[in-house]
């Protein structure tokens, strides 16, 4: 059976997908995390509902995130790129572990 050619495009497009592209979104991970979480602090701060007890769980993943953004970086530039990958999977799964036991009421 023999192969089709395939399109300009579909090369590029191919080419551009690697690993290092992937490693490369990846550390755009923590500063979107960074900003959902001071979204969610300024959120509960205007509509009044700023409970004390939902403040240090804030701060607390925020902590986490930025130890987690300096990581991901020294891995990038150490060039462990799967290392990176899986380790912003397990972040953002540990993130979302910690805010479902942390502040239940946030849904």
């Amino acid at each position: 059976m023999t192969q089709l050619p395939q399109p300009d495009w579909a090369r590029r497009i191919r080419r551009w997908f690697t690993l290092h592209r992937f490693a490369q979104l990846a550390l755009l991970v923590p500063p979107l995390i960074v900003a959902r979480t001071a979204g969610e602090y300024m959120r509960l701060k205007w509509t009044g509902a700023l409970d004390p007890a939902l403040i240090e769980p804030l701060f607390v993943s925020l902590a986490a995130v930025g130890a987690f953004m300096i990581v991901t970086l020294l891995l990038y530039f150490a060039r462990r790129e799967r290392t990176l990958l899986a380790l912003t999977l397990v972040g953002i799964a540990a993130l979302i572990a910690y805010k479902m036991l942390a502040m239940p009421g946030l849904g």
